[in-house]
């Protein structure tokens, strides 16, 4: 597959717009993926930018639920550590470019296997703007995680720093994918899984394998076992919405 340049320099207004430019770009073009590899679609080295870390979201639309973003945290914040480096943003030089370090998640078989996701967050006040260092991006599911820990950090640097302009996002990320099976429950909330499922391309390909797989019952793979649990729900309208902005970094 041939390299697009359409993901080195997507930029949007704020968190909201990044996230649907990126999904929209993802589902409607195959210019920007390097490979495939079932059910995954990848590219690489890919710069996104916001003009704002303004991000008004529900972790549910992604399949999440509140007790997952508490995982995230713990697993990536060292909340000692994060009040320092935020504490000490009030210190900043007008050219510096402080450094937050994600922790070292413990690696499993099928988690965090090649390392943590994201390496780290530096910030600059001139112009205001947090830079996010990510090894690896699944979209549209951690992606979101990410982009509410970028929030949820935007806004206590506010509080601590009062900028006179919005904090901008610039996010590196050395691989980025969409992942055809953690993404059902995403197209399920938006009404589109089964025009995904009917498309003629990988996109519906994998979607298709999911699907099909998931009907014929007996599902022992974890994480597809989740998804089946979470468009379950999501037929049954039992959902349990979770807005980001009822969640906290101090949990």
């Amino acid at each position: 597959m041939k390299r697009g340049a359409l993901m080195l320099n997507l930029k949007a207004n704020d968190l909201n717009d990044l996230f649907d430019k990126s999904m929209s770009l993802m589902l409607n073009s195959n210019s920007w993926v390097d490979a495939a590899q079932t059910p995954r679609l990848l590219s690489y080295n890919n710069l996104l930018f916001a003009n704002s870390t303004s991000f008004d979201f529900d972790l549910s639309h992604t399949g999440f639920t509140k007790t997952r973003w508490s995982r995230y945290c713990h697993q990536y914040l060292d909340k000692d550590q994060l009040h320092i480096w935020l504490d000490n943003l009030k210190n900043i030089s007008k050219r510096g470019d402080n450094l937050f370090r994600s922790k070292d998640t413990v690696r499993r078989p099928r988690e965090h296997h090649h390392g943590s996701c994201w390496l780290g967050l530096s910030y600059r006040s001139l112009p205001p703007t947090l830079v996010l260092y990510s090894r690896v991006a699944e979209f549209p599911t951690r992606a979101a995680l990410e982009l509410t820990l970028v929030h949820k950090v935007g806004q206590e640097i506010t509080s601590r720093t009062n900028p006179t302009q919005p904090i901008q996002l610039v996010w590196f990320i050395s691989s980025l994918f969409l992942s055809c099976l953690h993404m059902l429950p995403w197209l399920a909330h938006n009404n589109i899984l089964e025009k995904t499922y009917n498309r003629e391309d990988s996109v519906g390909h994998f979607v298709r394998h999911q699907i099909d797989h998931i009907n014929k019952g007996n599902v022992h793979y974890g994480p597809t076992k989740r998804m089946a649990k979470r468009l379950e729900q999501i037929r049954d309208g039992v959902t349990k919405p979770v807005p980001i902005d009822k969640l906290s970094l101090w949990i």
